[in-house]
């Protein structure tokens, strides 16, 4: 009596498996890279069709469509919003020359909702430009409304 040798079983292919791994790697950073802070979910921003590419610093103030203020997550007043301006943007310099260039700083960023009044923004920019801060608004660009 012949018996027959069992077929000599062939182990899976070890590329397979690192694919796997790259492939979970790659959904992980997708994921990863689009779950950022969007700031205030209730401002829906102005949209440009032609914008230049500088991306606006941390800590942006919004705006919305009734007027309300949020900065730093949280609603505040007019007054409240340029004391604490003030405050974050008073630094102490050694020369008196750099204490006006520190003064000046980094325009403040405005997310203003684009259903907001633009008399409303205009009035709140000039109160911006009075108490000596320069602004500048982020907008989406886009050019379809």
């Amino acid at each position: 009596m012949q018996l027959n040798r069992p077929e000599k079983r062939r182990g899976q292919d070890p590329t397979i498996a690192l694919i796997n791994i790259v492939f979970l790697m790659l959904i992980f950073f997708l994921l990863a890279g689009t779950i950022a802070s969007r700031g205030d979910g209730d401002i829906e921003m102005i949209r440009t069709s032609e914008a230049k590419n500088s991306r606006p610093p941390a800590g942006p103030i919004g705006i919305t469509a009734e007027g309300e203020i949020h900065y730093g997550g949280k609603t505040v007043s007019e007054e409240a919003l340029l004391t604490a301006l003030r405050e974050t943007r008073a630094a102490p310099a050694a020369e008196p020359e750099e204490a006006d260039e520190a003064s000046a700083g980094e325009p403040v960023s405005i997310v203003a909702d684009r259903a907001l009044p633009a008399r409303d923004l205009i009035a709140f920019l000039r109160t911006l430009r009075e108490a000596g801060l320069s602004a500048r608004i982020v907008t989406r660009s886009g050019g379809s409304l």
